[in-house]
């Protein structure tokens, strides 16, 4: 593993740290003001830091003579339609159910490598997406008749988020060859601002009740979070990643997330863990990792080194 490659896994690593806190966050927010005023706070203030870092020099970007069509196709995605369903759905799922939600990217991303980019498969790799579906089925029929109408509403709101991330995942693995990831980046946070800042308007939301929300000290601590270190930070280290190492590599590292959010939703907001939401996650890890351990590539090398080992 070269050095690139270190930093990759490790951007990839605190990315999911990030994110995984972000859930607990969101679900904070939402409690105190509607998801489009969320979002539009969260991307206002996370562009406005971007462009300070760019006025300052502390970052380059130029997107002169760039295909921009490729960012705005690429940020319909992400951040807009992630982050979109992701508020609305924590209205009405908890965030551990969200992280358990969640932990089905790398198989999605998985599958969408193999439909779009043609990557080839086999039968221990699709045993293995097999295996970590089964792990979120599991959960949802053991909860039983206690999952009601908006809770399944959520559900469905996450996966369509978790939907949006992993063909965002596709499209930046694609294009990092022609921008950097701080040039994505930026791009993102400029797109997510508009579009949020156009729903805030056509919601008769107030700027008035959206600055008086940071006279609440609980608003001020998970938005500056969700604006800073969840939008901003973890979509550069995000996009640096998957400027390294392949899209569904970098996917197996969503699952840290996982653990991330449903140990901060027990942990600080109290949210009950049941046995069978840990049988569930150990599947849903289970069968990632066996996704990506079984992938061609890995196979093909693990045979090579064993016929190098018998000559």
């Amino acid at each position: 593993m070269n050095n690139n490659n270190k930093l990759g896994y490790l951007a990839v690593i605190l990315s999911n740290i990030i994110v995984g806190l972000s859930f607990l966050f969101t679900k904070k927010a939402v409690t105190i003001t509607d998801p489009i005023t969320t979002l539009f706070l969260r991307f206002f203030i996370s562009f406005i830091v971007i462009t300070l870092t760019i006025v300052f020099k502390i970052v380059n970007v130029n997107l002169k003579d760039k295909n921009i069509k490729k960012l705005v196709f690429m940020s319909i995605f992400f951040p807009s339609g992630f982050f979109l369903f992701q508020s609305f759905g924590l209205k009405y799922a908890s965030s551990s159910e969200a992280g358990i939600i969640s932990a089905l990217t790398p198989a999605i991303i998985l599958i969408f490598s193999i439909i779009f980019l043609k990557e080839k498969t086999n039968i221990k790799q699709a045993l293995s997406i097999i295996l970590s579906i089964l792990g979120v089925i599991y959960i949802f029929s053991m909860k039983g008749m206690s999952l009601n109408l908006n809770n399944l509403l959520g559900i469905v709101l996450i996966f369509i988020s978790c939907i949006c991330f992993s063909t965002f995942s596709i499209l930046s693995r694609k294009f990092s060859q022609e921008f950097t990831p701080v040039e994505i980046c930026f791009f993102m946070q400029l797109f997510g601002f508009i579009v949020f800042l156009i729903m805030f308007i056509s919601n008769g939301s107030s700027f008035n009740n959206a600055v008086s929300l940071f006279k609440n000290i609980s608003f001020i601590g998970p938005i500056l979070y969700l604006s800073i270190l969840s939008t901003l930070v973890s979509a550069i280290l995000n996009n640096y990643s998957l400027s390294k190492i392949e899209a569904s590599k970098v996917g197996v590292f969503f699952n840290i997330s996982t653990i991330v959010s449903i140990s901060a939703g027990a942990l600080i907001l109290n949210e009950k863990i049941f046995y069978y939401h840990i049988i569930g996650c150990v599947l849903i890890i289970i069968g990632i990792f066996g996704a990506n351990y079984f992938s061609p590539k890995i196979e093909n090398k693990k045979a090579t080194e064993q016929k190098k080992e018998a000559n």
